[in-house]
């Protein structure tokens, strides 16, 4: 069957899961038990949470993605569409494949993808989970799978320019309106680097004077959905380096536990890489007391960019019940 653009615009679940149709953006201010600079500096601190009506900010990046895709002729002759991620984007792409004409999906993850993230995935009939073995990595069993298949094509969110385009067009206009209009700094955890170079060339394009301050896992530490240097230099070609003013990295300890401080003030409840990001924005204020005077009577916000109840044992398992 043969699927026009307004057929794909048609479908009831792009039609739930368009960015460019939702307010999909919305910021939560932080009191100054959170914010330890609302009172000291007149900073207010926001979680920017970035999955209102969506299940996941990965959904804004796979629209766009698979719009070009589509637009550009590549899906033709295409039965399988094969993803590498650590979760978020290929459920993204399963919920979106069928309106595009693709009848199966193949997702690529790590073994240690909590289970959680696999059984979202799992639970559609279209698609299905392949975890590599230790001798393989995640990209290059996917990239195994699109070549020597006939009819297979891989959606690569660590490549495709429109993964950070769309966060141009689209993510970063609802960050500065659901902030008010005005951003002095802006923390995104990183992972794939489409959210934080799309964001940032849209901010800077109104307000060039805007921090942009990129958060990792340090070294060797694992946060679901976000890669440390390492793994980022392994596979990210966009341009995330020349849209960040700066990059902290995050203890993995330490993100669970903000993440798990945030649930009191924070609904719908972000997952682990908000924690991540939360940190960062904190640890690069307490590192850098000039900046905290430029931003003195602003505001800085940290994205959220999934639902915490994607991680029950992860969280469950990293903490302590008193912590």
């Amino acid at each position: 069957m043969v699927h026009t653009e307004s057929d794909i615009l048609l479908n009831p679940v792009v039609q739930a899961l368009n960015p460019y149709e939702h307010n999909f953006i919305a910021v939560r201010w932080l009191s100054s038990r959170l914010n330890p600079y609302k009172n000291s500096h007149n900073i207010e601190i926001g979680a920017a949470i970035a999955f209102m009506g969506l299940p996941h900010i990965k959904a804004v990046a796979v629209f766009g993605m698979m719009m070009e895709d589509y637009r550009s002729g590549l899906y033709e002759g295409i039965n399988t569409l094969v993803v590498p991620s650590s979760g978020n984007t290929g459920h993204g792409a399963a919920l979106l494949a069928r309106a595009f004409g693709i009848p199966h999906v193949r997702v690529i993850m790590s073994s240690d993808t909590p289970e959680a993230k696999q059984s979202i995935i799992k639970m559609l009939p279209w698609a299905s989970v392949i975890t590599p073995d230790a001798t393989q990595s995640v990209e290059s069993r996917a990239l195994e799978e699109a070549t020597n298949r006939p009819g297979n094509y891989l959606l690569d969110q660590y490549k495709h320019r429109a993964n950070a385009r769309i966060h141009a067009e689209c993510t970063g206009p609802k960050l500065l309106h659901a902030a008010g209009g005005s951003l002095g700094l802006v923390a995104v955890a990183m992972g794939s680097g489409g959210t934080v170079t799309g964001v940032s060339v849209y901010l800077k394009r109104i307000d060039p004077d805007v921090i942009m301050l990129g958060v990792r896992p340090k070294q060797g530490e694992r946060v679901p959905g976000v890669r440390d240097a390492k793994q980022m230099e392994e596979v990210v070609t966009l341009p995330y380096k020349s849209a960040v003013d700066a990059i902290a990295e995050v203890g993995r300890k330490e993100s669970f536990l903000k993440t798990r401080a945030l649930l009191s003030e924070i609904q719908p409840q972000p997952g682990p890489s908000s924690g991540l990001a939360y940190v960062g924005l904190l640890q690069y204020l307490a590192q850098s007391p000039d900046v905290l005077e430029l931003l003195r009577g602003k505001s800085a916000v940290f994205v959220c960019s999934d639902d915490g109840r994607f991680y029950p044992a992860p969280t469950a398992a990293e903490l302590d019940p008193d912590e």
